[in-house]
């Protein structure tokens, strides 16, 4: 009732509320639907409880898979510079990652091409086994290319026939200059995440034991590790970016990002370091524990540096480390001040407000809520956040909730169901029934610009003027809020959404059918469909 005095009030400054007030009305008449569709509907902890104790499906159907680990392994070792990758198997394995990841690099980074090579194995080797390709292959890659590493990639064909890689790899040692590292991340040996953990564990092979000599050059230095695929982005202020920023503002250097465009040399020497900063507490903590059980370099982990708190718990415990508590606490001072008065302005704004944060990437969506909840002052509610994350990001959900903060969760049939759950039509009308009364004038939606509830929206994978880690992130994230709230009066184009949920289409979306959309869509302020009032696409 008082959602609808509110909205009566606004009438004649936008005569257009009223279609609100109806859509309102609707919308509580399907209250019982939503109970209907509701899988899961509480805090983080209890899900995880469930999740624990089996009592909720935690396995990801056919329509939700995630890439394989031969994909994600390559995703990390696209990251050593000076590298050379033979993709043991047949040559598609090798061309959808070299399109994906080293051609995307040289691309954004204006960084040298670094091939992607094949062993092209056949029908006949795959019946008689590719020894031979693969000798011949590390010939040719010493004498083309004279890379630093030599990374062989088992693909699914190799490891079923059971081609002993490692025992190729050891024969031509004496012949071949560069180092060499058998990678086993046949795609079916594993899901999608353990290809991160293999190679960055594999990479610790790499290393050397620090010495006396090299801790003390280095006993300023840190490493950022959980970095993946390669160099960073010339023209855009990247989150990287931002923490190399902090890390040298605090007076310390950073000796490599890990695996993010670093050298051999510096994996070598990168055991020497002060304490590894994990960039992704998921991703990072593989090659930061196995680096601390290894050589005893410490590791500072932290969930992603999104917002202020988190930012500073990932500076102070660098510092920590670094004997630079006094150094961080003036940088942490002096960063805060250069956003103080316009934040605190903004924050005021968004008080109390609510933030309904899409959960496809619980990563991401964790650390999101975070920063709402203890900068921002919000409440998050997580949507469509996949049971299948509460047991793959274990690590990450054990640390929020040491910290105290226990999001709310909702899961809906929809999220379950085929199709791609970033963009579909049954997730959209459970979320549109969910939001029910809630105050489109007080709530946003953090997610996917293929979404389309009827308030506000804030796509953070379509800000490019970033960074969005640290102080200057944490205000431009804010910011992007606040704007979508200013504009929420505004409509967005009834074509676009057209395109995004085709008449007549059940559960695809012009995602799960055409993936190039989502991939082409441009980056700017884009409105989108069809009820009277919608709300802005904030870029």
């Amino acid at each position: 009732m008082e959602f609808l005095l509110l909205v009566f009030s606004e009438i004649q400054r936008f005569p257009f509320f009223c279609e609100v007030c109806v859509m309102t009305e609707k919308q509580s008449e399907t209250k019982s639907s939503v109970v209907d569709s509701v899988v899961f509907h509480g805090k983080l902890s209890e899900l995880y409880r469930l999740a624990k104790e089996g009592k909720i499906e935690t396995h990801l159907q056919g329509s939700h898979t995630r890439p394989c680990k031969f994909w994600t392994a390559m995703k990390i070792l696209s990251g050593v510079r000076n590298s050379i990758v033979i993709t043991h198997g047949p040559s598609g394995c090798a061309f959808g990652v070299k399109q994906a990841y080293k051609l995307t690099n040289s691309r954004n980074s204006g960084s040298p091409y670094e091939a992607v090579l094949s062993t092209a194995i056949d029908q006949t080797r795959v019946v008689y086994g590719g020894d031979r390709e693969l000798k011949v292959a590390l010939r040719e890659v010493e004498a083309k290319y004279h890379p630093d590493a030599i990374f062989v990639a088992t693909s699914c064909a190799a490891g079923i026939i059971g081609d002993n890689v490692d025992a190729v790899v050891d024969s031509m040692r004496a012949e071949i200059q560069a180092e060499m590292l058998p990678i086993h991340c046949e795609g079916f040996a594993g899901e999608y995440r353990s290809g991160f953990d293999l190679v960055f564990r594999e990479l610790v092979k790499l290393m050397k034991p620090p010495t006396d000599e090299q801790r003390a050059s280095l006993a300023k230095s840190v490493n950022i590790v959980g970095g993946k695929m390669g160099p960073e982005r010339t023209e855009v202020d990247t989150d990287v970016k931002e923490l190399l920023r902090l890390i040298e503002g605090m007076g310390a250097k950073v000796n490599a990002v890990i695996a993010g465009d670093c050298s051999l040399e510096e994996l070598q020497r990168a055991p020497s370091v002060a304490v590894n900063c994990a960039l992704c507490l998921d991703v990072g903590y593989a090659v930061g524990m196995a680096m601390l059980e290894t050589y005893g370099t410490p590791l500072n982990s932290t969930i992603l540096p999104y917002g202020i708190s988190a930012t500073e718990k990932w500076i102070e415990g660098a510092a920590k480390h670094l004997g630079m508590e006094r150094e961080a606490k003036a940088l942490m001072a002096r960063e805060y001040a250069a956003i103080r008065d316009e934040f605190e302005a903004v924050r005021a704004s968004l008080e109390g407000k609510t933030a309904i944060v899409e959960g496809h990437d619980a990563i991401k969506s964790l650390s999101i809520a975070h920063m709402l909840e203890k900068d921002f002052g919000m409440r998050a509610v997580i949507y469509n956040f996949h049971p299948w994350s509460s047991k793959a990001r274990e690590t990450s959900i054990d640390y929020l909730l040491e910290t105290g903060l226990d999001p709310e969760i909702l899961i809906t049939k929809g999220t379950l169901a085929f199709g791609k759950y970033e963009s579909m039509k049954q997730t959209e009308e459970e979320l549109l029934a969910f939001l029910g009364d809630l105050d489109p004038l007080k709530t946003v939606y953090f997610g996917s610009s293929l979404s389309f509830p009827h308030i506000p929206l804030v796509d953070l994978n379509a800000i490019l003027n970033r960074p969005r880690f640290g102080y200057r992130g944490a205000l431009k994230v804010a910011k992007c809020v606040k704007t979508a709230l200013d504009y929420a009066f505004r409509p967005r184009s009834a074509l676009m959404k057209k395109i995004v949920f085709p008449e007549k289409s059940g559960l695809n979306s012009s995602q799960s059918l055409t993936s190039k959309l989502a991939s082409d869509m441009p980056d700017c302020t884009m409105y989108a469909p069809g009820r009277k009032r919608g709300c802005g696409c904030m870029n």
